[in-house]
Formats: structure tokens, sequence, C-alpha cells
């Protein structure tokens, strides 16, 4: 069933120069809850955050996107039991949970909830978000409020409109760009699909895998290496191919309430590459690729997200008067990031402690099916020993032999 949405104001919301930097695909979280549950209306009816009903579209002459739809709320009966689908892995009827999105005919809803009720009363809410309206953090914040909500009967917490879109982001005066942003996130003036299946498991050995990093780098830097290290010998480059792991660097901590203001809902990441040769990723220790990841997060500081603020103030929203036409620098080829990685963590964002109240607990957490080959999500484990969960997402010719190195130490 479709639930159809109430009529509200819509405002048309331009793009941040850091939702133009963004890929520009949906993200599908799915969410496992045992029972006992609240109702089905219970979690349609509690508000998340009080922002207006948005589109977006891209400032001009850029062509406009994400025009349109909104959210869409599908619900679903299921026959089966919970503790059939449990753990979550990717499968067919995995994804027969969340409504389809990344295919042919893209969908023109920027947010897609399915909820799932199943025969035992367990419940599985898939969210589907485009990356281009927000971020991971902006998303987990929607979740902790909307499970929030559900638990106080529908009482928001938050009672005041949400931060959002160009106008809230205060650039300095004068806006100065201390960085070369054309060709870096965007391409200079002159610039110029894959079968996948994702992978999951959990890796118990972070111990061992951070001694082995001499232990100076944090979880996510040694996770991170370990696994482009891995990547990098399933796909077979040639020695001299370079490679890069890509890492999206949080923003907020670097940017003052000056710049941007407490609750900004959108995207507020940069993304920053390090590289090697795979001759040098395959011949060098752990510690060495955990030390490009490490340098690579450390170049995007606080004075390189001002100065991508002030950017953005005076190419994309003109405060200088101009209307250059920019095109993000980060576009791969279709479903295809070979021969970089994309890695991203969840470890902070916390969403191993919804709870929807009414004694029911978070029995899984699954990224569905992600459009390209070697993205990486690290994030906490609900095991009972804790450890990290990290997901991947190769190509399908090469999940097995990934598989089989995934754990080992070499």
């Amino acid at each position: 069933m479709v639930v159809p949405p109430p009529p509200r104001e819509t405002e048309e919301v331009p793009l941040t120069v850091f939702d133009l930097v963004a890929p520009t695909y949906h993200v599908t979280v799915l969410f496992a809850f045992s029972p006992p549950n609240p109702t089905t209306r219970a979690l349609h009816d509690a508000p998340a955050l009080p922002a207006p009903h948005r589109t977006l579209r891209a400032p001009q002459p850029s062509p406009p996107v994400l025009r349109g739809a909104g959210a869409l709320v599908v619900e679903a009966e299921v026959s089966s039991e919970l503790a059939d689908h449990l753990p979550l892995a990717p499968s067919p009827e995995v994804a027969r949970l969340h409504p389809p999105v990344n295919t042919d005919a893209p969908t023109p809803h920027v947010l897609l909830v399915q909820i799932n009720r199943f025969a035992c009363g367990g419940l599985v809410v898939a969210s589907s978000a485009h990356l281009q309206a927000a971020d991971g953090f902006s998303m987990s914040t929607f979740f902790h409020a909307w499970t929030d909500a559900v638990r106080r009967n529908g009482a928001p917490l938050v009672d005041r409109p949400v931060p959002y879109g160009p106008g809230a982001l205060s650039p300095r005066r004068p806006p100065r760009c201390e960085f070369e942003h054309r060709g870096k996130e965007f391409l200079p003036h002159d610039g110029v699909a894959c079968r996948q299946e994702q992978g999951a498991g959990a890796v118990h050995l972070v111990a061992e895998l951070k001694r082995r990093a001499q232990g100076k780098y944090t979880m996510f830097e040694t996770v991170s290496a370990h696994v482009w290290k891995k990547i990098n010998a399933v796909r077979g480059l040639d020695a001299g191919a370079r490679t890069s792991v890509n890492v999206s660097v949080n923003g907020r901590g670097h940017l003052g309430t000056a710049t941007v203001p407490n609750g900004f809902f959108s995207n507020l990441v940069i993304n920053e590459s390090s590289g090697a040769t795979a001759r040098e990723l395959t011949t060098g220790t752990l510690a060495d690729a955990a030390a490009l990841v490490r340098a690579g997060i450390r170049t995007v500081d606080r004075r390189y997200f001002h100065s991508f603020v002030d950017f953005g103030a005076l190419h994309v929203d003109s405060v200088g008067g101009e209307e250059v036409p920019l095109e993000p620098a980060n576009v791969d080829d279709p479903d295809v990031l070979s021969p970089d990685v994309d890695s991203d963590s969840w470890l902070h964002l916390e969403l191993h402690r919804l709870d929807l109240g009414h004694g029911g607990r978070l029995a899984g957490i699954l990224p569905a099916k992600v459009p390209e080959d070697g993205v990486v999500v690290v994030m906490p484990s609900l095991r009972k020993g804790g450890g990290v969960e990290v997901f991947v997402a190769p190509w399908e010719q090469h999940a097995k032999e990934f598989n089989g190195i995934a754990y080992t130490m070499d």
C-alpha cells in the first residue's frame, strides 16, 4: 500500500556547494526491529524533523535535479517470520523489502520509506534517501528524531525550523578561496554498468589489525586500509596503476556556528583521496596504507572547509556576481569506482542505538545494494561481542575471491 503524502507547502531549495559534489544516487538502509513494535500508524504519524516539504534544484545554468515528489511511504505485510531473514544479508528476498531505486527509471522521490510488518510482529524499516538531499550525519539525525518521536507518542523533540539550503551557510566577508577547488572537487573550466552485488561481513580481528598497524591509527583508518589492500588484490590492477581510497570528511567539527548553524540538515562533507600505485599498496605494510588514509583525512581541515564555503558563495550562489557553471570532478563511469575505493565511517552515527520503544529491539542494520563497485561502509556491530561490521560492494566476479581473503592478515 502506498501512503499519499499529506498536502503541505512545497519549497524549492537550490543545492549548496556541498550538495553539488555529493553522489547522485539513493542510499538504502534497512533496520530490523524484533517484536513487539508500535503500530504502522504510529510510525507514519510521528513527525521527524519540522522542515518544509523540500524540492531541490541545482543553481542555474546547471540543469535542474531532484525536482518533484518529496517523500514516498510504502507499507507492506510479509507472511514469514522476521527470524527467517536474520541476520540481514543481501539477497533477492531482502531486495523486496525496499522500493526500487537507482534503476533505469529513476524515482522522482528524494526519500522513500518502506515499512514491512512480519507475521510475528517484527518490522523492517527501509529508508532510501538521495545523497544530494542529505549526508549520513543528517540522515542519522532524521532516524533518531523519528524513533524518539515514536517513543514520545508523536511529540517532536525539535520544535523549531531546521536550517538547510545555501541560505543557512555563512561565508566569510569578503569570501576568499585559499585552496584550488577547480580541478579538485570541480572540473577546471576546460574539463571534460556493471553488475555487482554487495558482500557483508563482520571484522572480528580489529585488535590484530591495529597491532599490525603499530597501534597508531584509529579503527576506521586501520580497517579502511585493510579493505583497500584486499580490494586492490582482487582487482588485479597493473603494478603501476594508481589507486585511491576516498574518505568523506564531516565539516561539522571544523566549521563554527558562525558559518553553519546547529542542526543544519543537508550535506556538509568533502571527499578526500589518498593514493598509491597498486604495487606500493601490495608491497607496503598495513601501517603504510593506514598512514596514507590518515594523511588524506587531515588535509581537509578548518581552513579548507571555510575556503570551500567561500568558493560556493562566489561560484554557486553568485554572491560576487559570477555565474560560472560547475561540474563535479568526482563523476565516475556508471557503477564503477575501480581503481578507487570509497570508505565511509558510520561509527559515530549511533544508528545501533535506535529504539522504537514498546519492548522491541534493533536486531539488524543493512546498507542495501550500492550502485557502485568499491563502496565500503564501516559501522558498529550489533553482535554481543561488539566490534565492527564492514559492508563492501564489489563486482560480482570479485565477491567470492574477496570473501576468501578478507580475514587474512598477509
